[in-house]
């Protein structure tokens, strides 16, 4: 999957609308990094996007990828054989892992990340940098994730289970701390089977909770803008491999109908 099989097309109206966004300072970023967020997310209408990005434009800042402001994302997700991490993100059951390489071939970086969610209902989060753009794990890749959590390797060695490729719009708050992300065009592959979701953008909101107003959830929710529970790796494992799904069933509608 290359990013050109990710169609960008779509993109270049959207661009002519982001390109009226202010550009956030790096510190900006490191200021919304320090932050304990609580998470949203969404899927919109990729119809209303548009809409949705002209009535924001004053309330958030673009975060640059290099000089683009889509970046496009080409991400590899590691499992047990058994897919124990994807079962236990069906059930719900914690602790529970999410291991995958992503790689930003415009800016020619590639991270290894590594999530945890524990019994307490903590997120902890880890990332490393790697030498090269690739998608299999390193000795030293392996060696950072038993040190992150010896339990990764309860069953032995992960292999590569999915991938997903989708190019990312990230907003800042101008006044409170919010961050966003808009993921176009997502692409979804396992094996040789393939899926697409070019009808609806994932929207997801990290802010400080407690109510907190934001405008972009205002603007989605107008454009018809549902909340939902989404994982990218779950809804590629759900929909492409026949596994038990009853969990992501709701979610998954948005890819009736989809190629």
């Amino acid at each position: 999957m290359s990013a050109a099989i990710v169609d960008a097309s779509g993109l270049a109206i959207l661009s002519a609308v982001v390109a009226e966004y202010e550009a956030a300072a790096p510190a900006d970023l490191e200021r919304m990094s320090l932050q304990r967020r609580f998470d949203r997310k969404f899927l919109a209408p990729s119809a209303g996007i548009g809409e949705v990005l002209r009535a924001i434009r004053d309330d958030y800042r673009v975060v640059l990828a290099g000089s683009r402001r889509f970046a496009h994302y080409d991400t590899w997700y590691f499992d047990t054989p058994s897919l124990r991490f994807y079962h236990d993100h069906r059930r719900r059951r914690s602790p529970r892992f999410k291991v995958r390489i992503r790689n930003y071939a415009d800016r020619d970086l590639s991270v290894l990340e590594f999530k945890e969610k524990t019994a307490r209902g903590d997120t902890h989060k880890r990332r490393w940098e790697r030498p090269e753009l690739s998608h299999e794990l390193t000795a030293l890749d392996r060696e950072r994730l038993a040190a992150a959590s010896p339990r990764v390797f309860a069953e032995g060695d992960l292999v590569p289970v999915a991938r997903t490729a989708f190019y990312r719009l990230m907003l800042l708050s101008r006044r409170t701390v919010e961050r966003a992300t808009l993921d176009f065009h997502l692409v979804l592959e396992r094996g040789d089977r393939r899926r697409t979701l070019e009808t609806h953008v994932v929207v997801e909101v990290k802010d400080v909770g407690r109510g907190q107003a934001s405008p972009l959830v205002a603007a989605v929710r107008r454009a018809g803008g549902k909340a939902v529970h989404f994982s990218k790796y779950c809804a590629a494992v759900a929909l492409l491999s026949g596994e038990r799904a009853n969990t992501f069933r709701p979610t998954l509608r948005a890819f009736d109908g989809a190629p």
